[in-house]
């Protein structure tokens, strides 16, 4: 492929003869783009910049772009299918058999050479997609928490007329005859003007902003530096504090700002990688402002939201919208969101911010909602904890497969209709090797697919994570997986759970272990509303038995070898009557 930087530099510095011409090179920027480790929100604001500004619509900038992003994927499986295709067409004497065991080590005979799904770690690159596209398990948490709306986050394009943000900022921040100063980054001294004077420059002031452009930027006072006519006191030096997070993505940012309820005066995108909140802290002197910004920046702090301390000064420079930075557009993003006014959201903060849920009225809701997608019959809906329980050595882990298998197919499992839908099964005891064998053995005697793509699994066996590390990272890979590979898994099995406990980092916690499993658990569910479904010894978690919404429990029959009782508890549905299964390896059968 040409040089990455050289398409860039060409894209950039090009005149397009037609739309089509242009839409073919913007992609072929966006593919380079991200073959040099661009971000996706880098190569919205640069090469779409550039696109929007020869005459292509947003919304084909956007698609275009996306599609750019998508096509390190796809030449991924292009490359993988000629390598597959090149090793077939150079061993044409082998048997379908032969070829199948030599591509996968452990694959029963019969079957093809496409292995189950396999959720891999995210490379760099994805990463960095995923995250500017989509947020993390944080601030879903606190979307979730707060009911935001994830899709309020995008950020907005610049108005046609963001020339005439700094204009737009000043009328709603401002009084009239107040003074500000704005200057050029990295210059010693601003230059000082009335606020009124700055907007009566109205068509004007495109001009004047031009002239601020520049590879640093511009940059203004976040208060006055000097109070109006009728100003009885100083409160005109001590009105707003800026909040930022450089080290975030602008959604994150955003997804603070929302979600926290934060006294907003205004949000400015500062051209690079930040969003700057303009916060009304309205206070009357210098002590009652140190005393709200105190306050403030604790709350941030104690929600993960860390402020930089040198954002406390009254006279802090922030981004001044209206010009270009290296470039970049800083822009005016909104005016006036969350709480009204610093007092408004203090009262909020004491009594919502405490980690518990918010209180939610009956009447919020016209009428019962829709119940969970239904994963077994009369069993287990998606957001429940589903039990199994059997003696030591008795088959669990198969069991687990098999109900794994049949929900990726949708077939019966013991007895029960399972409706088809994507499962990840957490694999933290076997080999690799020994897992997949398992896995296309019960295939074979089912004369199910072992290899569908609705089976997805995670190896995490001699992972030293704790519990709740576990969860946040099998949350990322399924949040990964939808955004990414088109995988909508609705359940995720757990095999075995114990194993979990079994670590350095996760044997130095202090509590029981029964309450760190279902924390774990509990975790998982409200990061991704899966079902969770694992096993355990009879009697060998008890705590973990009361709290499941289902549990299915196996007990020997006395005098008969290898045949079950089979009893089922549920939360939301019937019980069961007690009914005798047998173990025909590698199965129980009803």
């Amino acid at each position: 492929m040409e040089n990455g930087k050289k398409i860039l530099n060409d894209f950039v510095k090009s005149k397009f003869a037609d739309q089509n011409e242009l839409k073919k090179a913007l992609f072929q920027a966006g593919v380079a783009a991200l073959d040099e480790g661009w971000t996706f929100m880098d190569a919205t604001f640069q090469l779409g910049g550039k696109a929007r500004d020869e005459g292509l619509s947003a919304d084909d900038v956007e698609k275009i772009l996306r599609n750019a992003f998508s096509e390190e994927k796809r030449r991924t499986e292009r490359e993988a299918e000629q390598k597959a295709a090149a090793q077939a067409a150079a061993q044409p004497a082998q048997a379908p058999q032969a070829q199948a065991a030599q591509a996968q080590p452990g694959m029963a005979p019969g079957y093809a050479a496409m292995g189950p799904t396999v959720i891999s770690p995210i490379s760099a690159t994805m990463m960095q997609q995923m995250i500017a596209l989509g947020l993390d398990n944080q601030s879903l948490e606190l979307l979730q928490n707060f009911k935001i709306d994830p899709e309020a986050l995008s950020i907005p394009w610049p108005a046609p007329d963001w020339r005439k943000d700094f204009a737009k900022l000043l009328a709603a921040t401002f009084k009239p005859d107040e003074t500000v100063e704005f200057k050029i980054s990295n210059t010693p001294s601003g230059s000082r003007e009335i606020v009124s004077k700055i907007i009566a420059q109205d068509e004007a002031l495109k001009k004047i902003m031009k002239q601020l452009d520049g590879p640093d930027g511009a940059l203004l006072t976040i208060n006055a530096v000097k109070g109006g006519a009728d100003a009885t006191d100083e409160s005109w030096h001590y009105r707003y504090v800026v909040v930022d997070n450089p080290k975030m993505t602008l959604a994150k940012q955003l997804a603070y700002y929302k979600a926290l309820n934060l006294p907003c005066a205004a949000l400015v995108n500062t051209g690079a990688n930040s969003v700057q909140a303009w916060i009304k802290i309205e206070a009357h002197d210098q002590e009652e402002y140190k005393e709200r910004v105190d306050f403030l920046f604790q709350t941030l702090e104690s929600q993960g939201f860390k402020v930089d301390d040198g954002n406390r000064n009254p006279n802090q420079m922030v981004r001044m919208p209206g010009v270009l930075r290296n470039g970049k557009q800083q822009y005016l993003i909104t005016l006036e969101q969350g709480a009204k006014n610093f007092t408004e959201w203090r009262e909020w903060a004491e009594y919502s911010l405490d980690g518990k849920p918010l209180v939610e009225l009956a009447s919020d809701s016209e009428e019962a909602p829709k119940k969970d997608v239904t994963i077994i019959e009369n069993v287990l809906r998606a957001g429940e904890f589903f039990l199994f329980t059997a003696p030591p050595k008795s088959g669990k882990s198969l069991a687990l497969m098999d109900m794994a298998l049949s929900i990726c197919h949708g077939e019966d499992w013991l007895g029960n209709t399972t409706n088809a839908n994507d499962v990840l099964y957490i694999n933290l005891e076997l080999t690799k090797s020994v897992f997949l064998n398992r896995l296309f053995l019960l295939g074979e005697k089912r004369n199910l697919q072992p290899n569908t793509p609705k089976f997805g699994f995670l190896n995490l066996r001699g992972t030293a994570l704790t519990p709740l590390e576990i969860a946040q990272l099998i949350a990322k890979r399924i949040q990964g997986a939808k955004k990414l590979e088109n995988h909508d898994y609705k359940v995720v099995v757990i095999d075995p759970i114990s194993a979990v406990l079994h670590n350095p980092k996760s044997s130095r916690l202090s509590g029981s272990p029964h309450q760190i499993l279902m924390q774990m658990v509990d975790s998982i569910i409200a990061l991704t509303g899966c079902a969770v479904v694992t096993s355990t010894n009879i009697g060998e978690y008890p705590y973990l038995e009361s709290r499941a919404d289902s549990v299915i429990s196996l007990t020997p029959v006395e005098g008969s070898l290898n045949t079950y009782q089979i009893k089922g508890s549920f939360r939301e549905f019937p019980k069961t009557l007690a009914r005798e299964c047998s173990w025909i390896y590698p199965r129980f059968i009803v």
